[in-house]
């Protein structure tokens, strides 16, 4: 299941977002794109057990346009293509991908997020799309289910942001 959402948050908000989340630091407000806009993935829980089919990780991937300026993003959307990596994507809003030390693109479930062909943001404007992900839909759909770190990396528009780690345990 995925959502978007869209709100304004002060920096108190996103501190209390991010805690006992895997993030980036909020307090280092500046971008992170050459866009212009901050990009980041957080996850919950950090750890993860394999043994639990019903265990889920929550992933959400935060965009924020943290200038005092309206921010407009072409998407370069329609036509929309959807290829594994991201960055070579056209038309997509938020991406994630779960890495590992051998596999940087498919060590786990993705999701990507389209719609809009123009994306704005709004002066201190943040939005996050959020996925629920379930050790049986990782079963399911064929990735490796073994003890390790892990990555989520995030994108907004082919531009990646920073990630967030967690554990798969046994």
């Amino acid at each position: 299941m995925a959502t978007s959402f869209r709100t304004r948050l002060g920096l108190a908000a996103i501190v209390a977002i991010c805690g006992g989340l895997s993030c980036e630091s909020p307090v280092a407000l500046k971008p992170n794109t050459p866009i212009g806009l901050r990009v980041w993935a957080e996850v919950a829980p950090t750890s993860l057990s394999i043994g639990d089919s019903t265990a889920t990780l929550r992933i959400r991937v935060y965009v924020e346009n943290p200038a005092g300026d309206t921010l407009r993003v072409r998407s370069g959307g329609p036509p929309y293509i959807f290829t594994s990596d991201p960055a070579q994507s056209q038309g997509l809003k938020e991406s994630f991908r779960i890495a590992s030390a051998t596999d940087f693109l498919n060590a786990g479930p993705d999701t990507d997020y389209w719609g809009d062909s123009v994306y704005v943001f709004p002066p201190h404007d943040m939005e996050y799309t959020e996925a629920v992900v379930s050790i049986r839909q990782w079963r399911a759909g064929g990735w490796p289910l073994i003890p390790e770190p892990l990555r989520v990396r995030s994108w907004f528009n082919g531009r990646e942001g920073s990630s967030a780690s967690f554990q798969l345990v046994p």
